[in-house]
């Protein structure tokens, strides 16, 4: 009986997570102990399907779940690389599940789209030498095992090998096993991209199924542009810079927020918005138009002001409102009324770290140019007055 066994008996809780996440952490010498970036896992048929890098998590939850791995393997003696997972629970806890003191399947993606991946990081603690940086060198990486076919046949086996070959940003890694048989990992495929929307479509070119396993397909894209203004009778002129942000496929959000009014609200929204994973913010205000400058001292992220045309001084008072900015307080300030313009400049400061975006600016550039060109033509063919009745 169990009771006969007394003290042979080990039981595990149930721990109903939303997310498996997991940390590469090398252990140097002394105290040197260092955490790669924390990604999540899926599983299938309790085998490692997919690992995604970063978690689409949020900063806290990320912070929380690095600093657990590598307070944990702190603890331990070995100098080496370890894999540690963890649970993520609906509330926000994350909850160690295991560590393997070893190179591991959830750090494979680090080959490619780490600084210095887990293999070498791994042989450079055992020997003592000064251990590498664990940052992403890109800003998005998907690894796919490549699973033996339920069929064990080789030729569905190694599908997703072949196919890698055809997809930008793909690696693909055999493993040289020989024989196939259900579930038995003979390989894995990193995928990298400037972007998660990037990756999704990379990983959806690969294995539709992968995109949809891996949570890519199912992933809300976090807004990347924070639209505010003081009233919503300024909605009118800040709709443009919206429709611009949809135009390029930028994700964004929109709100009122009011310096004089809302006060409390403003702070709330400026010192949260890095956390919330805002790049850009386009302010407008009219009249005082005190809300740019005062979202600008109060984030590190770039501010676009748009000075909104007013009844009595026609937008003036709001375009000098929001250019005069005391030095060290810098607001990127747009023509009155032109919140287009907010969102072509927003754009370009994200195109700094998107070139799909560079290359989207570009082409919107080269339209503008074929636009113009064609109208030179039209009047220089029917004449200046046919052209300007005809306006």
């Amino acid at each position: 009986s169990l009771a006969e066994e007394e003290g042979k008996l080990y039981a595990e809780k149930w721990v109903p997570f939303v997310k498996e996440l997991a940390v590469m952490v090398v252990k140097g010498a002394g105290d040197d102990v260092r955490a790669y970036p924390v990604v999540e896992t899926t599983q299938r048929d309790s085998i490692c399907d997919t690992v995604l890098a970063p978690a689409q998590v949020s900063a806290a939850v990320a912070e929380r779940a690095a600093s657990l791995a590598r307070t944990a393997v702190a603890q331990l003696e070995g100098r080496g690389i370890y894999g540690v997972e963890l649970f993520l629970t609906a509330s926000g806890d994350v909850l160690l599940n295991e560590i393997a003191p070893r190179p591991h399947n959830s750090g494979h993606y680090t080959i490619e789209a780490c600084e210095t991946d887990q293999f070498e990081q791994h042989l450079r603690a055992i020997t003592g030498l000064p251990l590498g940086s664990c940052a992403l060198r890109v800003p998005a990486a998907l690894m796919v095992n490549v699973l033996g076919d339920a069929t064990s046949s080789e030729a569905a086996s190694f599908a997703l090998l072949r196919q890698s070959l055809r997809v930008p940003g793909a690696s693909a890694h055999f493993y040289g096993k020989a024989g196939v048989r259900p579930g038995r990992k003979l390989g894995h495929v990193t995928l990298t991209a400037s972007s998660i929307e990037e990756l999704t479509q990379r990983v959806n070119a690969l294995s539709p199924e992968a995109a949809k396993n891996s949570g890519l397909l199912a992933l809300e894209r976090q807004p990347l542009v924070g639209i505010v203004m003081g009233s919503d009778s300024d909605l009118p002129t800040m709709a443009a810079a919206a429709d611009m942000l949809e135009k390029f496929g930028v994700p964004y959000e929109l709100t009122i927020v009011s310096a004089h009014r809302t006060p409390t609200r403003m702070y709330e929204y400026a010192q949260s918005a890095v956390t919330r994973g805002l790049k850009v913010l386009i302010a407008g205000a009219g009249g005082a138009a005190h809300l740019p400058g005062m979202l600008a001292a109060l984030t590190p992220l770039p501010v676009v002001g748009v000075p909104v045309k007013t009844s009595t001084l026609n937008g003036e008072d709001s375009l000098l409102s929001i250019v005069q900015m005391p030095r060290g307080v810098p607001v990127a300030t747009v023509a009155i009324g032109n919140s287009t313009n907010a969102g072509l400049l927003a754009v370009r400061i994200l195109g700094a770290r998107d070139e799909a975006l560079v290359d989207a600016m570009a082409t919107f550039l080269d339209t503008q140019k074929r636009e113009v060109d064609a109208k030179i033509e039209k009047m220089a063919s029917s004449g200046w007055k046919e052209y300007l009745h005809n306006m």
